[in-house]
């Protein structure tokens, strides 16, 4: 069965046109001006919520992700550190897009049990 006349919603992505769009892609993001996927995904046309869509229809292109991530990582930190980018823009890309974080950040995860004190008895 076809979609219905008039349906806008019909897929269009078929996978060589998906496998063209990464290429595209990863050739942008090797461009050092290109910090963020959001751009790359902007001058082509697309949202950046584009690479995960085709993704989840073509798995075999996560590969192509992985590398525009990549491209856009190194050239973030490449800008910020040559000043062609505010530290703190780098910074907030690097940690919300990159997976960076602090060298030093408080764990808060270690659960404290009062009978690791010496010297303490408990009734149990």
């Amino acid at each position: 069965m076809s979609a219905p006349k008039g349906n806008t919603n019909a897929e269009k992505w078929t996978k060589e046109q998906a496998t063209d769009f990464m290429n595209e892609s990863v050739e942008l993001s090797e461009n050092p001006e290109y910090d963020f996927i959001g751009e790359v995904a902007k001058d082509l046309n697309q949202d950046k919520g584009t690479f995960d869509y085709l993704i989840s229809k073509f798995p075999e292109l996560r590969r192509f992700k992985t590398r525009i991530l990549s491209n856009c990582e190194v050239n973030c930190f490449r800008n910020s550190k040559k000043g062609k980018i505010k530290e703190a823009t780098a910074i907030v890309n690097l940690k919300s897009n990159h997976g960076w974080t602090d060298r030093i950040e408080n764990d808060n995860k270690h659960s404290f049990d009062p009978r690791d004190i010496k010297g303490i008895t408990f009734d149990e």
